[in-house]
């Protein structure tokens, strides 16, 4: 058996219960209030500006209702070559006069953009347009590619039916920031009119980089290399492949650094120092002297020796690593 107490606060927890869980018949209504999405740029080729032209029917209550609104008039349209800006609060204030609430219904942006045109992209569509003709140019590259930080010109109108937009480089698209050409073609396939914008490509490989700080003058060798995961956005030369080779380091590299080829030279056949045997080659006759190498070189260069008996310098072509000809 329940005491007094006990069933007083029962019955308390019972209706604290109800009062939080149930839901009364306007609760719905309140779950659903924007119905209509207000476009941020509008192109019109009427003389009128109707709630078709601006809204779109966000859920199937909306679209129930689309026939009732979608042809209430609510401004004149701009003339040619005008542009019309209103605010939020201006659009909400012509809505709820044309139809009470019609406001309160909808998204509206901070500001709406009229200008008279058969079309209006936006910045996303652009975005769109601008990743659609460079993503196959730069999926040759191979790696992971990725477009951000757009900078376009938003909106772009079009004043007939017959305009279209094209997009073009000035140069080969490379990753990093690319500079973009966005034209306006008429019927007649002549640019009407030409925009600029551009966007930053990031092209994520793996590289060869170095495993431990490499000083100049160290061979490369395969313990010295580690592969791991680079945005070419920010390497402005040409990256070692870590395959071919042999390779001695030429500028200093840092640990976990791309290994750059400009870091990169031959290992030298002779190098400064080195006594090797200078030949004279010529019609009925061979010479071969002991010399000096006076500057490091590769096979087929030209470098300087020093006699080792006269004490003369002379420029001859590296042979191989004993041996240095003068013809």
């Amino acid at each position: 058996m329940f005491r007094t107490s006990q069933l007083t606060m029962l019955t308390c927890k019972l209706s604290l219960f109800v009062l939080l869980f149930s839901v009364s018949p306007g609760a719905d209504a309140g779950a659903d209030t924007y119905h209509y999405w207000i476009k941020e740029h509008v192109a019109l080729d009427a003389d009128v500006v109707t709630f078709g032209h601006i809204a779109e029917p966000k859920n199937s209550r909306a679209t129930q209702n689309w026939a009732n609104v979608e042809k209430l008039q609510l401004w004149r349209a701009p003339q040619a070559g005008q542009r019309i800006v209103l605010s939020r609060d201006q659009v909400m204030a012509r809505l709820n006069s044309v139809d009470a609430g019609l406001g309160r219904q909808s998204i509206i942006p901070r500001e709406i953009t009229f200008q008279r045109g058969a079309r209006v992209f936006n910045q996303d569509e652009l975005m769109a347009m601008v990743t659609e003709y460079l993503r196959p140019r730069i999926n040759s590259m191979g790696g992971e590619v990725e477009f951000r930080d757009f900078r376009l010109p938003s909106p772009v109108y079009l004043e007939n039916a017959f305009e279209k937009i094209e997009i073009e480089t000035s140069t080969e698209p490379a990753p990093g920031r690319t500079s973009l050409r966005i034209n306006i073609v008429d019927a007649h396939g002549s640019v009407s009119r030409r925009l600029t914008g551009n966007v930053f490509i990031d092209v994520w490989v793996t590289v060869a980089c170095a495993s431990r700080p490499l000083n100049r003058g160290d061979v490369v060798n395969p313990g010295d290399v580690s592969f791991e995961r680079k945005n070419l956005a920010y390497l402005r030369d040409d990256v070692w492949d870590g395959k071919t080779g042999p390779w001695r380091v030429r500028s200093s590299v840092g640990q976990g650094q791309p290994i750059l080829m400009r870091a990169l030279e031959g290992i030298p056949v002779v190098s400064r120092g080195d006594q090797v045997s200078l030949v004279y080659q010529g019609q009925h006759v061979t010479l071969s002297v002991p010399v000096q190498v006076l500057e490091d070189g590769q096979k087929g260069d030209s470098i300087m020796v020093r006699n080792m008996r006269s004490r003369k310098e002379v420029a001859g072509i590296v042979q191989d690593g004993g041996t240095v000809v003068v013809r």
